[in-house]
């Protein structure tokens, strides 16, 4: 049975690969022994995007390759995110359509949809999905600056969430067009309100990951 790869688990089979023992990626990186373990786990929180940059200079591959690893172990299902109110709640109910790891060709345009549910007491109205890929940016040590959605571009970079009661289910839509060059892409989303504020500041907010692949590639994964 194939074991699910996770960060924990890439950065022990790069440091193999490279030699290198766990003091030494500490000491190279500047991130503790103590914060290396607990990526042996599931993380209640994703790590901050500076210790994914020094990690994988230090390991020596793209920082997006453990955006991934650490996308794929967040358990985003139900997951409830609550606003600074108590009575202002949602929750992730689950994809619609392009679940993580879908393939689309390069070039394509989808459609990626989300269905979320109120769950707290206040009515939504007037609020946003915002594409917040602009956002996060990682700027490596070199200068070089790495977007974590490489090329994943929305048709429209914030969109209306429909009028939604309390206890009601609401699916949200945002078009992509996929890069031209293959690979595994990203594009991050949280809700907003009008004036741009975040609704629900702690959430993880909801994501579209999709494995690009060219005409050809497409082709000879269906033989």
């Amino acid at each position: 049975m194939h074991m699910k790869e996770t960060l924990d688990s890439y950065i022990r089979q790069r440091c193999t690969e490279l030699d290198m023992t766990q003091s030494e990626l500490s000491r190279l990186t500047g991130v503790s022994r103590q914060t290396l373990l607990s990526l042996a786990q599931v993380p209640d929180k994703m790590p901050s995007l500076q210790t994914l940059v020094g990690l994988a200079e230090a390991l020596k591959v793209h920082p997006l390759r453990l955006v991934h690893l650490v996308i794929d172990a967040v358990p985003q299902h139900r997951t409830v995110a609550k606003q600074r109110s108590r009575n202002d709640q949602s929750v992730f109910v689950r994809d619609v359509t392009f679940e993580d790891g879908e393939r689309v060709l390069s070039g394509q345009r989808f459609v990626k949809t989300w269905e979320l549910q109120n769950v707290g007491k206040v009515p939504w109205e007037g609020r946003f999905l915002q594409c917040m890929d602009e956002e996060i940016v990682v700027y490596s040590r070199t200068g070089e600056t790495l977007h974590l959605a490489h090329n994943l571009r929305p048709t429209h970079t914030r969109v209306p969430v429909p009028t939604t009661l309390p206890g009601d289910l609401v699916q949200v839509s945002v078009e992509f067009t996929a890069p031209d060059l293959p690979g595994t892409v990203l594009s991050y989303w949280k809700s907003t309100f009008t004036d741009g504020s975040l609704c629900f500041p702690k959430s993880r907010g909801v994501w579209v990951k999709v494995c690009v692949t060219s005409m050809a590639q497409g082709a000879h994964a269906e033989r």
